[in-house]
């Protein structure tokens, strides 16, 4: 490991709210892995609590396939207690085999990852102030919608015991008997004492679980990309602040003798912010790939469920406003986290072309010929774009957000007319 270890509180960027990783003790096991290298008790937990609690009931939805009789209001709950599950995995899965390379990108956190100036430091401090703001409203988000459909879930169950039971009629029409969470069937009888109690304590755990970690390890990554922003917006607010520190009249003096300006800080300065553009690009495409398969895999599962949620609304003939509500609830988080990575990504995105309108506010235009070269060069650094991919190379952004919206219509609109 080629980074400095434990990053204490005082050592955190200004503004970032790192609340929701230490609620979860997943600060302190970052820390641990980054300063031994290994995998502490509280990793484990996490990977084997939420395998041995999501993988059971995603067998059981599974199975409820091949028990229970189709209907489209039963095959919505399957596939939509089912994924979120699976996406669980998923995340802990890229966490768990790439934990060395995660807990570097850790350093963008850092507030000595730049070298900055003495002069530009209090103005520096108040632009992560800024550009943290978003990070935690960002984070914040996923964090209370996950809490408010754990609470729908458990205090509104909207899965008849006796249709999972007896297998027959449509789910919509079996109104009577004791309700449960999931839609998933169990290989005894349900609806008997204690079995009931049992399996609605184990649903209630499987959610409390799934909800609150799938939140945690959402802001795990989520910072990180969005600290990559914020380094991009100090980097190009250093390079708009390179100056040129001669009068007007030394200038003319200058000109008028043939000499050529020369000034060696905003040189120094400049050369600086290469090497820190250098470095902030190797941090880029070490997050690039790390979060390709994640991305791939949020994209992918929001694109499912947001057909299946659009499929239903079109086709379902169910008028039941709780599970109405419970789609609209499942249906939205996808698209939140789905947005949140495309807005991120589109943010990383802007930040780091705009480096060459940062370059074009300095004082370029006063400065030497080794100044206007090694500008250039920066500029011809920023031309590439930075953000997030997904299916190996295609580029994250919000016109990727808007794609999404536009097949899941199309494909709605492509199945109603086919059933009708």
């Amino acid at each position: 490991m080629d980074y400095e270890a434990v990053i204490k509180d005082t050592d955190v960027i200004e503004g970032l709210n790192i609340r929701f990783l230490k609620l979860f003790r997943m600060w302190n096991a970052v820390n641990d892995y980054r300063s031994t290298g290994k995998r502490n008790i509280i990793i484990k937990i996490y990977i084997f609590g939420s395998f041995l609690l999501t993988v059971p009931a995603a067998i059981f939805q599974i199975e409820s396939v091949f028990t229970i009789e189709f209907d489209i209001q039963k095959a919505t709950f399957m596939y939509m207690h089912t994924l979120p599950a699976i996406s669980l995995c998923c995340r802990i899965i890229v966490f768990w085999f790439r934990m060395d390379s995660q807990c570097k990108l850790y350093d963008l956190m850092r507030n000595d990852f730049f070298d900055i100036p003495e002069r530009l430091r209090g103005k520096v401090k108040e632009l992560y102030k800024e550009t943290n703001k978003l990070s935690n409203i960002c984070c914040l988000i996923p964090f209370i919608w996950n809490t408010g459909i754990e609470i729908w879930f458990i205090a509104f169950p909207g899965v008849s015991v006796e249709y999972i039971q007896h297998r027959t009629g449509s789910m919509s029409a079996v109104t009577t008997g004791s309700k449960k969470i999931l839609s998933g069937w169990y290989p005894f009888p349900v609806e008997e004492y204690p079995n009931y109690q049992l399996v609605f304590a184990y649903e209630t755990l499987c959610l409390l679980w799934a909800a609150n970690v799938m939140a945690m390890y959402f802001s795990l990554f989520y910072q990180i990309l969005m600290c990559l922003y914020a380094q991009f917006v100090v980097l190009g607010f250093r390079l708009s602040n390179l100056k040129v520190e001669f009068r007007d009249d030394d200038i003319a003096t200058l000109k008028t003798s043939g000499q050529e300006k020369k000034n060696p800080r905003i040189n120094e300065e400049l050369n600086a912010i290469l090497r820190d553009h250098q470095k902030l690009l190797r941090y880029t495409e070490e997050l690039r790939s790390i979060y390709n398969p994640l991305v791939t895999m949020t994209l992918g599962l929001g694109i499912l469920i947001i057909t299946i949620g659009a499929a239903q609304l079109l086709l379902g003939k169910t008028s039941d406003p709780s599970f109405l509500f419970q789609l609209f609830q499942i249906f939205s988080f996808q698209f939140i986290e789905m947005s949140l990575f495309c807005y991120g990504s589109s943010l990383i995105e802007t930040a780091s072309t705009d480096l060459h309108f940062a370059v074009y506010c300095s004082d370029w235009y006063r400065a030497d010929t080794k100044f206007r070269k090694s500008a250039q060069m920066m500029m011809i650094r920023a031309r590439k774009n930075m953000n997030l991919t997904a299916i190996v190379m295609y580029p994250i952004n919000m016109e990727t957000l808007g794609s999404i919206c536009q097949f899941t219509y199309s494909t709605a609109a492509l199945m109603s007319g086919m059933v009708e």
